[in-house]
């Protein structure tokens, strides 16, 4: 069952004493989601997100972000040109689950179809990337997060495809396609680095035309840069992606060849993933909207609406994935493409559910902050 914002509100004064808050609004997902959430309001005007994890996977999930939290060090904080969110706090609740208290990140989700190519916000945005693969991957190797090379990458995808596939509703132009260019070496010819793992509208914010945060690190690792590109090249808007994809070359120092297929390919796997999800959860809304988005695909590719996926009209056969991953990249130039308490009794904690509305189980989630009157800050 759903802890209520009170109770939520409790257990963050009980991780945070010395932070007196007068109002809670819910961002649980009806009770149904991993997370209880909850927004708080201290009177000094800050806002902050209160964090429970409902089931054993979410815990686990929580665990790795706060690793991941904890590799960015100060030194890699001050790198990057947005905010990250702060644990501030953190106690458990009757049943032993740990209750955690981040600093909230302020922002807007960005719809990234929206976004104009060659403005502030694209150029933001490929600057926000490339400062994230420029972090030290010492910062990953020593907090113990996951690191992947070429051939780890694709005996995954290769794996995932066969689950996929074994749904039978995964149109077979599809299927082929993307199984074509997980076995075109020359493809997965890139240098791992760090990558947030996880950038979609949901956890990039932005405000005035600039990246202001990136929430969601539990995906934080040492892997295919092409990753923190899916979602851009998913649009299929070419002159945004572009237009990203020039800024980030200026900022980063080496980027290969295969980058926009991977990342193109990346996207289009997503959409079988989101079918997978209906699937399992038995969700026929999902499943039907997924089939959809997959028709509409596989009927581009057969027309030839949309680009090839391989690197080359003949696929290498002659380089094994291991001399693919140390093959040398191209240069910038040279790219092709608690304890329970209460209230004191002279303040009133006012409770604002919300429930109703749809929002995501994401501590950091972006939401919309509770109306204002004259006497609040915000």
């Amino acid at each position: 069952m759903a802890k209520s914002p009170l109770i939520l509100a409790a257990l963050a004064k009980a991780a945070v004493p010395n932070i007196n808050f007068h109002q809670v609004k819910s961002l649980s997902a009806g009770g149904t989601g991993a997370f209880d959430t909850a927004l708080l309001t201290a009177t000094t005007g800050e806002h902050y997100v209160v964090r429970v994890a409902n089931n054993q996977a979410a815990g686990a999930e929580l665990e790795v972000e706060l690793r991941a939290l904890k590799a960015l060090t100060q030194n890699g904080r001050q790198a990057l040109p947005f905010e990250v969110t702060n644990l501030v706090g953190e106690t458990k609740d009757e049943s032993g689950s740990r209750v955690l208290v981040f600093s909230f990140v302020y922002g807007n989700p960005v719809e990234i179809s929206a976004v104009g190519a060659d403005t502030a916000l694209s150029t933001s945005i490929g600057k926000a990337i490339a400062a994230i693969h420029n972090l030290d991957r010492h910062l990953i190797e020593e907090a113990h997060l996951a690191e992947y090379d070429a051939a780890e990458i694709v005996r995954n995808r290769t794996a995932e495809l066969d689950r996929l596939a074994s749904t039978g509703k995964i149109p077979a132009v599809l299927l082929s396609r993307w199984e074509n260019a997980l076995e075109d070496v020359s493809l997965f010819r890139f240098q791992p680095t760090v990558v947030h793992g996880d950038l979609n509208t949901e956890t990039v914010l932005a405000l005035d035309e600039s990246v202001s945060g990136i929430l969601g690190w539990s995906s934080l690792k040492i892997s295919d840069p092409a990753e923190d590109f899916a979602w851009i090249l998913g649009t299929g808007i070419h002159e945004l992606s572009d237009s990203i994809l020039d800024v980030y070359r200026q900022h980063h120092p080496v980027v290969d060849a295969g980058l926009r297929q991977r990342a193109t390919l990346y996207s289009e796997i997503e959409l079988a993933r989101w079918l997978m999800h209906g699937l399992n959860k038995n969700d026929q809304e999902i499943i039907d909207d997924a089939s959809s988005l997959l028709a509409v695909l596989a009927d581009d590719v057969s027309t030839g609406a949309v680009g090839r996926l391989v690197a080359s009209a003949t696929t290498i056969t002659t380089i094994t994935y291991e001399e693919a991953v140390v093959a040398p990249v191209f240069e910038a130039e040279s790219v092709i493409e608690v304890e329970t308490i209460s209230a004191d009794e002279d303040e009133e904690l006012e409770i604002i559910d919300l429930a109703k509305d749809e929002y995501v189980d994401d501590a950091t989630k972006p939401i919309e902050l509770p109306e204002k009157t004259d006497n609040e800050l915000f």
